[in-house]
């Protein structure tokens, strides 16, 4: 054990025969296109899949969600009872071959709920990144009847000796391969390796060295900062669901049936934020069902916008009928410039109308903002070297203001964990 808040865990690993139809990638990416998950649905058909195990998010909003929720159990206890999953002990060492070749490193473990905290203000050891949105109900009732977890969660430490992960990338030799094969549609490929206990001994200690307090000071120079270990890269929303879906239970259950409870403990992945493969990518914006003249109009009079550079302004770039200008803001409201638009956004969404979708990449951004009513706001790249600093000094990021590479990168689903007792 560490120090830290993420340790190894019970953890169980598919016995299937085609593991690419049962990896897919993580709920959250193309919310707009749906027909991405159709074509999912397609491939897999009848094969045991993660794709049944989770309900994506461009059909949460459909008719049929409590069926969809229905089946989503079904098929967990299915797996279960057919003894398709395999318990191992210990931490995963994983190597994810990315689109462009590039290899991110990362380790499966699970999270101590208790010193976790997505809300402003956390003091806690594992923080969120960014505000979650308003899917949390749906994400805690899809949980909290679920008898298993998947999970997209990528924690982010920041390593800059690489000690943790580093330690492990040229001794595979000696761990044994639970799993090695190509993800669907071109995704690249994905590589887990059940560590051994002397592997696994080595990255506590290497993660005790993080959590030091000497080392957290000397790293950030801020003595009066309570010390964060992790800030969640991706699945904030997946993790706040966790979260409360534990609070929920520890007003319900006596200490004795809560006392290990495994809904204490959520599964995720750790990456150093270092990694030379992790790109931080923005997270563009498509406004749907909009009066795009007076959406123009609105952002000029509350942000002050320029169509030339400014001093000290914040820029980005605006789509609409398909044509895209860029925009200086005068007057922000956040640090960031994801920020300051998304609570323009906001308040127009609320006075107006309209609804706004995240989208990883610029070109379906320009596709949508051709169709009529539609607005399409793109980005720029945000540093990843000063996440920690902004994270310890500004305690939270606006929801949805960086991505960890494109959506062909994120995180499969694979391993699995028991939730309930």
């Amino acid at each position: 054990m560490n120090t830290t808040g993420f340790s190894k865990g019970t953890l169980l690993i598919p016995k299937v025969k085609n593991m690419t139809h049962w990896s897919v990638i993580a709920c959250d990416q193309f919310t707009s296109q749906p027909e991405y998950w159709r074509t999912v649905e397609e491939e897999v058909k009848t094969d045991p899949s993660t794709m049944n195990m989770i309900i994506p998010e461009a059909f949460l909003s459909q008719e049929d969600l409590d069926q969809r929720m229905g089946a989503l159990n079904r098929a967990m206890r299915t797996y279960m009872r057919r003894h398709m999953l395999e318990e191992v002990q210990d931490y995963i060492y994983v190597e994810r071959t990315l689109q462009n070749g590039n290899v991110r490193r990362g380790i499966v473990g699970v999270v101590d709920l208790e010193e976790y905290d997505f809300h402003h203000n956390s003091h806690t050891k594992i923080r969120a990144s960014e505000k979650t949105i308003n899917r949390l109900p749906v994400r805690i009732t899809i949980r909290e009847n679920a008898p298993l977890e998947v999970s997209h969660v990528m924690l982010l430490m920041d390593d800059r000796e690489d000690a943790v992960i580093g330690s492990l990338k040229d001794h595979t030799d000696e761990m044994q391969l639970l799993y090695d094969f190509p993800l669907m549609k071109d995704s690249g490929s994905l590589r887990g390796f059940l560590v051994t206990p002397e592997q696994s001994e080595l990255i506590d200690q290497n993660l005790d060295r993080l959590a030091d307090r000497k080392c957290f000071e000397k790293k950030y120079g801020m003595p009066d900062k309570e010390a964060m270990i992790f800030a969640v890269g991706d699945g904030n929303l997946s993790l706040a669901a966790a979260k409360e879906h534990y609070e929920n239970l520890k007003r319900t259950l006596s200490p004795q049936k809560l006392k290990n409870h495994p809904a204490r403990y959520a599964m995720c992945e750790i990456v150093n934020l270092n990694d030379p493969s992790l790109e931080f990518q923005p997270i563009n914006r498509v406004v749907f069902g909009v009066d795009t003249a007076n959406f123009v109009r609105q952002l000029e009079r509350e942000c002050e916008v320029f169509y030339e550079p400014c001093e000290n302004c914040q820029y980005f770039d605006l789509y609409v009928n398909g044509e895209g200008r860029r925009l200086w803001l005068k007057k922000p409201s956040c640090n960031a410039v994801t920020g300051s638009v998304q609570n323009f956004i906001d308040t127009y969404v609320q006075e107006f109308s309209g609804k706004v979708d995240y989208v990883h990449g610029s070109t379906i951004v320009q596709q949508l903002s051709a169709l009529p009513d539609n607005v399409g706001l793109i980005f720029p790249a945000m540093g990843k070297e000063k996440l920690f600093e902004t994270i310890l000094i500004d305690e939270i990021l606006p929801r949805k203001t960086f991505s960890m590479g494109g959506a062909e990168d994120k995180r499969f689903y694979l391993e699995c964990r028991k939730i309930i007792k």
